[in-house]
């Protein structure tokens, strides 16, 4: 490869990703510079994720897999301009929490009675439904925002559905009343709907992130209390704003037990992090857990990782009390599950 062309094929993949976007040759020497792209995927230089779509493999490995998703959606738009994304890679682009584990594959909505697809990195759909219409987000262009979560409720599990839909909510992406109704018009036209409206049952728009809600569906799915969400913890010690607790049940007993899902996104992401290094969070994070003990509450902290171990996970939470669905202790509905922090502090003193 001449240094002209190894040169113009650096400034391609760049302007590419400068753009979020996997390269696809065009033009009139579109052979030559496939040719000089697969000599670099083949040296280790660059990859090639989906046929005919290339990215510096640098840049590449940088990744999130939720930005490789977008990257090959977008690659795929440059290649297919009439294509409409639907499900994961419709809900990353309008912003929405998506476990990694459904991103591995590109979803595309063709019209209804057009055959789908179940093989290969591209899965066809016929939900394509033109009065719904169709938005262009984040260089894509994506199926309406009620049906890009409703379909991604109807292809998923519990836990992860939960994550999209607790997301969905937070960001405003939809409303709980509207997509409830969105959804119960569906019901004759797709199926799976009954597990969409599962999921909005159990939505809550408190969760952070979707590792706390996966979380929350596992031990919903173990059969755990619904626990309250970011609980304010008040601070004794020092000035300023409250703690909050990602999970919080209260036994029948009264006795408080606070949970904290500890990840190493929680460590390692830059926009988590709020300009601190790897040290200050961490010793951050252990002071917050200390400041947590000055009450009279049990504190359980566990890994994502753990959360997808059944057995072990119930275990842990067995060991903590955290109470079981008919356990807990009986509140007035809608009343919120918040502890009496001034007699638990007095308790502990």
């Amino acid at each position: 490869m001449s240094r002209a062309v190894d040169a113009r094929i650096t400034d391609l993949l760049e302007g590419a990703a400068d753009k979020g976007v996997c390269y696809v040759p065009r033009g009139d020497d579109v052979d030559a510079v496939r040719r000089a792209l697969s000599r670099r995927v083949s040296s280790g230089a660059a990859v090639s994720p989906v046929r005919g779509l290339f990215a510096d493999a640098r840049e590449w490995s940088s990744l999130a897999s939720s930005e490789r998703a977008l990257w090959i959606a977008r690659g795929l738009q440059v290649a297919h301009p009439t294509w409409t994304f639907c499900g994961p890679p419709a809900a990353l682009a309008y912003g929405v929490d998506v476990s990694d584990t459904l991103v591995g594959r590109t979803h595309v909505a063709t019209l209804p009675k057009q055959c789908g697809s179940d093989g290969g990195a591209v899965a066809r759909h016929p939900v394509l439904d033109p009065r719904e219409g169709v938005e262009e987000v984040g260089g894509l262009r994506v199926t309406s925002p009620q049906q890009t979560v409703l379909d991604c409720l109807r292809w998923t599990d519990f836990p992860r559905g939960l994550g999209i839909i607790d997301s969905a909510l937070r960001t405003g992406l939809v409303g709980k009343d509207a997509f409830e109704d969105y959804a119960q018009s569906m019901m004759a036209r797709r199926r799976n709907v009954e597990r969409a409206l599962s999921d909005l049952a159990w939505a809550d728009p408190r969760s952070e992130n979707g590792g706390e809600s996966i979380a929350r569906g596992r031990m919903l799915l173990l059969g755990y209390v619904r626990p309250e969400l970011q609980v304010e913890v008040p601070r004794v010690v020092e000035a300023g704003e409250p703690y909050r607790a990602d999970f919080c049940w209260v036994r029948a007993d009264g006795r408080v037990i606070l949970g904290e899902l500890d990840g190493r996104g929680k460590y390692v992401e830059e926009e988590l992090m709020g300009g601190r290094d790897i040290d200050e969070v961490l010793s951050d994070e252990n002071i917050r857990g200390s400041r947590f003990t000055l009450y009279d509450v049990s504190l359980v902290r566990f890994s994502f990782g753990l959360t997808g171990r059944p057995m072990e996970f119930a275990a842990l939470l067995d060991e903590y009390g955290v109470p079981k669905r008919g356990s807990a202790i009986a509140l007035p509905e809608g009343t919120r599950m918040i502890p009496d922090w001034d007699a638990l502090h007095r308790s502990n003193v």
